[in-house]
């Protein structure tokens, strides 16, 4: 096994690039080629390393190995070979073509997703929701948002934060997600948002309580590539590591910590020998504003329950400056769910090297910087994958990878569901608009047994944290009730009889 390194990288233009998907990912390898000129004359791959995760239903297009195979002009006999792993499927491509590049082989990545131009808008929400588990989707799911709306009350909940405190953070990440993203090339929003605008509900809608329209990505399109060599360059890919978790959410311990990105983490350290405080750049999954706290506490960047703080100060838990989502994240450059893992890397890269907008962006410390990681996610912490690069010619040594400085799973101390209730009770809800533009309420529920269920309820006044709850039919469908709610709501009660019987037949 050798080392790999990066040659060329390249990315579209995220947004509203309607060509063939096989196009778009044509020309990011191309670029990505032509890039790699500088360190290389050798640009033809020995082995093509495709990451999409649903051409055929965003863009009604299969057989990408031929299309982009061809539109490159590649000999008739190269390895193709198409990776699919969610909304972490650009950073798998990426895992793929490392393991490829390890034994010698010229690797060319490319990744990309066409969500626009195929399906209407409204269609697209329940095509990314198959990174839920069916049974789950169809007891209230519908859709990522939910999850990631459960999580950031849980976390305010573990972490004593106000919802008020929450809005505010989540405004300063979309002020400077924003803000990055006006001085990145291939990013699609670059428009700054002010506080009135950020608070005007016209503007700035609900998407699920308590997250709004600008604290979730954008779906859109775009494509990337990097080209990996067995031979050096001035980046190292040092280590991509993954694990994954159960797909069922009622069957984690909790929604603020992924034990996914703890294992990856742990692992991609290791191979890496490096510590979580060595790092100085990263680009964190941001596809909704509670994802990258817990990321940062999880991959042991900073200490649990203070993820929040992180993603506005950025500092470690050694107080070193770490340079966060610099190219604007997901919110600026939007989330083409098969491009944005590998998205991360190319932005890192450019960080490294001091391309584009990074030239004057680090304020003559890029010198001293040596070390980035990025984090992708399929799903809500199904899949964790976690990458590590480093400048060649370093100017700093290695502190000694030390075991008590790795990701840590969360105590148990630190949840806060550990102990049974004495009734089903309910511990995280939240309302959003389904496709049909129905308000629906979803809520975690906790057993007295200690299990967790998932919830839904057409109750007009939504479902609140801590009631108890009486379940209507509990084995065969998701609906309940909170108690006492039945009396003077019988028209209430029985539509909800007859939504069950309609879900189930």
């Amino acid at each position: 096994m050798c080392d790999v390194y990066i040659a060329g990288v390249s990315m579209t233009p995220f947004g509203k690039d309607f060509r063939p998907i096989g196009v778009m990912l044509a020309d990011a390898c191309q670029k990505a080629l032509q890039d790699s000129a500088v360190f290389t004359s050798d640009i033809v791959p020995d082995c093509l390393v495709i990451g999409s995760m649903d051409p055929i239903g965003f863009a009604r297009q299969t057989g990408l190995d031929s299309l982009v195979g061809i539109e490159l002009g590649l000999s008739r006999n190269t390895e193709i070979y198409h990776v699919e792993m969610g909304s972490a499927t650009g950073a798998a491509a990426v895992e793929l073509g490392k393991r490829l590049a390890s034994s010698g082989l010229k690797v060319l990545v490319c990744f990309g997703e066409k969500m626009k131009g195929k399906l209407k808008n409204e269609e697209i929400p329940s095509q990314i929701s198959t990174v839920i588990a069916e049974e789950e989707r169809e007891r209230g799911l519908g859709e990522m948002s939910v999850i990631a709306a459960l999580a950031s009350y849980e976390y305010m909940d573990a972490y004593k934060i106000s919802e008020k405190e929450f809005r505010n953070i989540s405004f300063e990440m979309s002020v400077r997600s924003l803000e990055y993203g006006a001085l990145n090339e291939v990013a699609y929003f670059k428009k700054p948002i002010t506080r009135e605008e950020y608070e005007n509900p016209e503007i700035n809608r609900i998407i699920a309580k308590p997250l709004t329209k600008f604290d979730c990505s954008g779906s859109y399109n775009g494509a990337g590539a990097a080209y990996l060599v067995p031979f050096p360059t001035d980046i190292k890919l040092t280590s991509v590591k993954s694990a994954f978790d159960n797909i069922k959410i009622a069957e984690r311990k909790t929604l603020i910590s992924h034990e996914a990105t703890v294992l990856a983490g742990r692992d991609a350290f290791k191979e890496a020998r490096l510590n979580p405080h060595e790092i100085d750049f990263c680009e964190l999954h941001d596809a909704f504003k509670p994802v990258p706290w817990i990321a940062a506490e999880d991959l042991g960047l900073t200490e649990r329950g203070q993820g929040h703080k992180f993603v506005l100060e950025e500092k470690n838990k050694k107080g070193k400056r770490v340079f966060l989502n610099r190219s604007g994240g997901f919110l600026a450059r939007t989330h083409p769910l098969g491009a944005s893992g590998g998205a991360q890397l190319v932005e890192l890269v450019w960080q490294l090297r001091g391309h584009n907008q990074y030239k004057d962006m680090f304020k003559g410390e890029l010198q001293k910087l040596n070390y980035g990681l990025w984090f992708n996610m399929s799903g809500f912490g199904n899949t964790s994958i976690v990458g590590i690069i480093e400048k060649i010619e370093s100017t700093r040594e290695r502190e000694g990878l030390r075991e008590e400085n790795l990701p840590q799973s969360i105590p148990v101390e630190k949840l806060i569901y550990k102990k049974s209730p004495r009734k089903d009770k309910i511990i995280a809800a939240t309302q959003y608009k389904s496709p049909d533009e129905e308000r629906v309420n979803v809520a975690i529920i906790q057993t007295k047994e200690g299990d967790f269920k998932i919830g839904l309820a057409e109750d007009p006044h939504g479902l609140k944290k801590g009631k108890y709850i009486k379940w209507i039919k509990p084995e065969e469908g998701p609906y309940f009730i909170r108690e006492g709610y039945v009396k003077g709501k019988l028209s209430d009660l029985l539509r909800l009889f007859k939504r069950t019987k309609k879900t189930e037949e």
